[in-house]
């Protein structure tokens, strides 16, 4: 399994796949997000379908393929593959991320079960709160390791 982990090709590869794959979800489907979003009770959810209806999911989608662009261009400069500590490294934030993004799904949950109302503007606030979170903590694990 470290062997896996030990070429940056494997983080580039895993980082742009999904990154691309929430990008096109949101870019895509932006009309959808913004025709199920307005009738929020809560003030953060109000603030949250403002930001949908501005069309910010769009600016994220951006923003995030923009970061993984940034993430892959590092990641293929320093093409050599990592040693044995920065291998134990990564494996060890993934393993974090793990742990953060079951915990958030539970908390999302919580969220879905108090609030049924407007499940896709929940799901476009987890989705752009996790992947945001690892695309960050990717891009922090590759200035702190060069």
């Amino acid at each position: 399994m470290n062997r896996f982990f030990r070429h940056p090709l494997t983080n580039a590869v895993g980082i742009s796949a999904f990154s691309l794959f929430y990008g096109w979800i949101f870019l895509a489907f932006s009309d959808r997000l913004q025709s199920q979003t307005g009738t929020a009770s809560l003030p953060i959810w109000q603030v949250w379908d403002s930001f949908l209806n501005f069309g910010g999911h769009q600016y994220v989608a951006i923003a995030l393929i923009a970061l993984t662009v940034v993430i892959v261009v590092l990641l293929l400069v320093n093409h050599k593959p990592y040693d044995e500590y920065h291998t134990a490294i990564l494996i060890k934030c993934l393993a974090i991320s793990v742990i953060l993004s079951l915990a958030a799904i539970a908390v999302f949950f919580a969220v879905v079960l108090f609030d049924p109302t407007q499940i896709l503007s929940k799901i476009a606030l987890f989705i752009t709160v996790n992947w945001t979170s690892v695309v960050f903590a990717d891009l922090i694990y590759l200035f702190l390791c060069r």
